[in-house]
């Protein structure tokens, strides 16, 4: 089996903070791979010379990747008792024929760079300067984040590279092909390299090795990973899952289409029926089939990922404008309205790879910093599992990873298959933090008629609703008489709690088309997409059926409604409509 051979020349009495952060965030971030068997992780944490000549030795013919972590310069690496002479460990390193790479993540290392590629060492990456620890500690957490997020080398050193470049963009990088520039003795010129062997550009295109042989492939059951954490997220808040795992404590197992069948009910439609594509074969012979590995389903985890998320991000956008309604004087920061300007000036392909979340942490910021009430309170709690080394977050960043790479290229059948494992144990961690989805309800309201007849003092409002829940059957309308009325032509989110219904009202970033239609079809939901400022049109996209033909509103009587929202929504943002605010 491969091995990725990590050393950190930390102190054991007096470890450096940034050091340690360093070691500990990549271990978990390729620890999962390595449960999974695609290659061994060696990791020592408080290196020496002899512990790395020693290993270097044994694992020769494996290693795959080094990396080094501390204190360094161009003469070798300082390892807190007897130093390493950088002659040694390149001699140490050429004997390591499957070497692909190597990182060397200390101060001023580039002058080692030459003695390794007289060695033939593939890849270096290497600095020409002095770095800060916390600069340092960031570069490395990213670059093997997108590499266990299966990026090639290239592909993770420009993550790593922009994530410090966030932190300050005076930081320099260079990428070098055969002889590499000259050493940089100037602080403020702190840069990382990426040092390659002349003539062998596809080295770069090297990413982790996948490991899973076709046997363990062909032995793994889809959905066996999701449907647990399907049960694990929704126990907690649904008393007939409750007791099925109450049951399997006792030794009494459930069925599996059981458990199919009471976790579909739990999430909101949207988010259900995209489980649903996963979860239930597909009938008859075309597919396609999202319950077996391959890159249909692959795909359909990835849309799965993006419906929730965008989700989140549309009650987040309601919960500010309901705020802003209630007070429009609420000051809006700078940096939120730049993130919501970019967000409407996105064009067809930035918004297939658009990262919702910073948007997501400026809305909540802005929520907290007026102490403003939460709709759905748990999105708040979310702050704390969102950091780096968290297992919601680091799956979170796991399908951000896949979605630009799908962007670029689908992946090949036999790739899909492989990738599809990493996925759905991916999607689980995501899944098992937002339970709570099971508390609420997506309902579309078509019309709402006032019932008023002499005799009643005060009117009751019948409204034509269709709640999206899932069931085998399909949906239904539900006339219900109310005492106060909703919101019409609307999609809402609904909880009912101590026999009080609440409502939050997601339009227009999500919208039914079929709720402009009194004699349509029951519910068609859409997400808003994106804006087209030269048209003054919007764009939203089927969430049932992504792929499909999307919605263009731009001057359809039945429409102007949603027009007329998003210019109201742009008033108390901007001061104007959408379109001059752009």
């Amino acid at each position: 089996m491969d091995v990725l051979f990590f050393a950190f020349a930390n102190d054991r009495d007096n470890p450096l903070p940034n050091l340690e952060k360093e070691d500990e965030l990549i271990y978990s971030l390729l620890a999962p791979r390595q449960a999974q068997m695609h290659f061994m992780i060696h990791r020592d944490s408080f290196a020496d010379l002899g512990q790395i000549t020693e290993y270097l030795t044994l694992y020769r013919k494996r290693i795959v990747l080094f990396h080094y972590s501390g204190h360094a310069d161009g003469q070798g690496l300082f390892l807190g008792g007897e130093d390493a002479k950088a002659r040694g460990i390149a001699e140490l390193l050429a004997q390591c024929d499957r070497l692909k790479l190597v990182v060397l993540n200390g101060c001023s290392t580039q002058a080692q760079v030459q003695l390794l590629q007289e060695k033939n060492i593939p890849v270096v990456v290497a600095t020409s300067a002095p770095i800060a620890d916390n600069k340092a500690a960031e570069f490395a957490i990213q670059l093997y984040r997108s590499l266990a997020n299966q990026e090639n080398i290239s592909e993770a050193y420009d993550a790593a590279k922009g994530k410090v470049l966030a932190m300050d963009d005076k930081v320099h990088f260079e990428r070098s092909s055969g002889r590499m520039a000259a050493t940089s003795t100037d602080p403020q010129a702190s840069l990382w390299g990426l040092f390659q062997q002349a003539g062998m550009d596809e080295t770069t295109q090297w990413s982790l090795p996948l490991g899973m042989s076709n046997e363990e492939q062909a032995d793994f059951v889809p959905n066996s990973i999701l449907i647990e954490n399907l049960m694990e997220a929704f126990a907690p808040y649904n008393a007939e899952i409750r007791q099925m795992r109450e049951n399997e404590s006792l030794g009494v197992a459930a069925n599996i289409l059981d458990k199919r069948e009471a976790a579909l009910k739990c999430p909101p439609h949207p988010i259900s029926e995209q489980i649903r594509k996963l979860l239930v074969p597909e009938t008859g012979s075309m597919g396609p089939f999202y319950d077996k590995l391959g890159s249909a389903r692959l795909l359909q985890m990835k849309t799965t990922y993006e419906t929730i998320v965008e989700m989140m991000a549309f009650i987040m956008l309601g919960q500010l404008w309901d705020a802003l309604s209630e007070n429009p004087k609420i000051p809006i920061q700078p940096k939120l309205r730049e993130l919501l300007q970019n967000f409407f000036r996105l064009t067809a392909t930035q918004r297939r790879q658009y990262d919702f979340f910073p948007l997501i942490i400026q809305l909540r910021e802005t929520l907290d910093e007026h102490d403003l009430s939460y709709f759905v309170p748990e999105l708040k709690d979310l702050q704390g599992v969102f950091q780096p080394g968290e297992p919601f977050y680091e799956a979170c960043q796991y399908f951000e990873t896949l979605r630009k790479q799908v962007a670029s290229a689908e992946p090949s059948e036999n790739e899909a298959e492989i990738q599809c494992v990493a996925a759905e144990e991916q999607l689980g961690k995501v899944l098992v933090q937002l339970g709570f989805i099971a508390l609420y309800t997506v309902a579309s309201v078509k019309n709402i008629d006032v019932i008023k007849p002499r005799h009643l003092k005060t009117p009751k409002y019948k409204h034509t609703v269709v709640k999206l829940v899932q069931r085998f059957v399909g949906l239904a309308e539900e006339p219900e008489l109310l005492e106060k009325f909703m919101d019409n032509t609307s999609v809402l989110l609904i909880r009912e709690k101590d026999g009080q219904r609440n409502f939050m009202n997601l339009s227009p970033f999500v919208i039914d088309e079929n709720a402009f239609d009194a004699k349509a079809p029951i519910a068609k939901l859409h997400y808003f997409d994106r804006y087209i400022r030269e048209q003054d049109s919007y764009v939203f996209r089927h969430i049932y059926k992504p792929s499909d033909q999307p919605l263009l509103i731009t001057k359809q009587l039945h429409y102007l409604v949603v027009k007329a929202q998003f210019d109201a929504f742009a008033q108390l943002l901007f001061q104007q409509n959408l379109q001059k605010s752009l």
